[in-house]
């Protein structure tokens, strides 16, 4: 199992590179953590972003056909790895020809929200959408994403994670069980317990959390 994370532009500082790959390295036996990115790491495995592909779209890049051999896990740079990830890889091992994600916590597949008007359908690529903060594939599981992409999908659709959907959905995308990646603002606020991925999309980051909350503190350890 090969890890990797995402790093483009000044958003997030290299630290957050560092303490991903140590509380990955808590939780699961991994053969490399990698890093794509448009500047070197020190200390880390880093491989170069795809030129063209700015922000989030950067993660487009993860599937251009032989990039990534073998078995992969991704991580998106702000969650929070809170226990053993061994039942992502499980479920990701029934199928491993397809992409393993998360149903979004906004946008489902399986629930479509109501009331979706077409220009936000349009902006989903479609009626929902996976989160794709986690990500498990191998091999070339997900060329489609870079085979069919166009430089022109950055102005129609909202982000990666929808075109991801559009170029996959539904033969080729497996939604992990919803208990393995959970959301901080509307699971944790809400009162339930950590899932083994915590996923801190949008606001707040880990870092604006109290330090004596378990989860911050679980991030800087």
């Amino acid at each position: 199992m090969r890890v990797i994370c995402v790093k483009w532009g000044k958003k997030y500082g290299k630290e957050w590179v560092y303490r991903l790959r140590d509380m990955v390295s808590r939780n699961l036996e991994f053969d490399s953590f990698v890093c794509m990115t448009d500047k070197p790491i020190e200390g880390v495995d880093c491989v170069e972003c795809e030129p063209g592909l700015p922000t989030w779209w950067s993660k487009v890049g993860l599937f251009k056909p032989g990039k990534f051999a073998g078995d992969n896990l991704y991580l998106d740079l702000d969650v929070v790895v809170t226990s053993r990830l061994d039942g992502l890889v499980d479920a990701f091992l029934t199928e491993p020809d397809k992409l393993w994600s998360r149903d979004d916590f906004s946008y489902s597949l399986l629930n479509h929200k109501p009331g979706i008007g077409p220009e936000m359908r349009r902006l989903l690529g479609g009626d929902g959408t996976i989160n794709s903060s986690v990500m498990l594939w191998r091999d070339d599981a997900g060329r489609k994403v870079w085979d069919d992409f166009r430089p022109e999908k950055m102005d129609e659709v909202h982000g990666d994670q929808n075109w991801i959907t559009q170029a996959l959905w539904p033969d080729g995308i497996r939604l992990l069980p919803p208990e393995l990646v959970c959301s901080y603002k509307y699971h944790i606020q809400r009162g339930a317990s950590p899932s083994p991925v915590v996923v801190f999309h949008g606001n707040p980051k880990v870092t604006e959390l109290s330090r004596k909350d378990p989860l911050r503190i679980l991030w800087e350890s």
